[in-house]
């Protein structure tokens, strides 16, 4: 007896253009691959990687307050004019300047610029040591601990949860995630100056968050001192509330 022939499998539906496609938390992407949609400390910033600024980068436009806010400029931007960067006309539009060239030496062309490398976030690794303090210094960061036996011991108690970002091999950015089976705890997120505003704390803090939730933590504290008052604004706007406690602290002898 001949075997039943298979049933042709049915076609997938089409993907929706418009749908967001969740990557992590606090980031996505539209179903064309058009769009990334990330949180930052400002609000959702959307990139567009098909319409670029005047010098040539991918568009970002923002910050929204809302999601909702966001996929509405997404909208906006499908149904705008084709997107295209004029920046190649207009320089060479410019008038080329008339005086003459050095005798017997050829102009010579600036070498374009090379991109910056892209960011990494890895766990703490020895020999992090000198380069975070240099940068918690920068910002003001000063505990307790922070000593390379400080540092190993946190990471080697907390595996997965204590994150250095790097641009190349500078330490540009640092999150310290705890869990002691009860609470959890975020110490240290910290960026270097160049990277601010870019969404890299958001990006550091959403990873440690799914780390800790991975582990079974249901509820994450944060320390932020009176006085700082940009600290206090990063924290609100990525969900976390104060409370009303105060906190109390005592160095153990050695």
């Amino acid at each position: 007896m001949a075997p039943a022939s298979k049933r042709p499998a049915a076609p997938k539906p089409p993907t929706d253009p418009t749908k967001l496609q969740r990557q992590a938390a606090g980031r996505y992407v539209s179903g064309d691959g058009r769009f990334t949609v990330e949180q930052s400390s400002n609000g959702w910033m959307v990139e567009d990687a098909e319409q670029t600024n005047e010098l040539g980068l991918a568009l970002v436009r923002g910050p929204f307050s809302t999601l909702d806010d966001a996929r509405a400029a997404m909208d906006a931007a499908r149904q705008g004019p084709a997107p295209i960067s004029y920046l190649a006309d207009r320089i060479a539009a410019i008038p080329k300047s008339k005086a003459p060239a050095a005798r017997g030496r050829a102009p010579s062309a600036r070498p374009p610029k090379p991109e910056p490398p892209p960011i990494a976030i890895r766990e703490y690794r020895s020999g992090d040591g000198e380069p975070l303090r240099a940068l918690w210094a920068s910002v003001g960061f000063r505990s307790l601990g922070d000593d390379d036996a400080g540092l190993r011991a946190f990471a080697q108690r907390n595996q997965g949860s204590f994150l250095v970002a790097l641009r190349g091999t500078a330490v540009v950015g640092s999150a310290m995630g705890a869990w002691d089976g009860r609470r959890g705890w975020i110490y240290h997120v910290a960026t270097a100056p160049a990277e601010r505003r870019s969404g890299l704390a958001t990006r550091l803090v959403r990873q440690v968050e799914d780390r800790l939730a991975a582990l079974g933590c249901r509820k994450v504290n944060v320390i932020v001192r009176d006085e700082n008052d940009g600290g206090t604004a990063f924290w609100e706007a990525l969900g976390y509330t104060m409370a009303p406690a105060r906190q109390f602290g005592r160095e153990l002898p050695e």
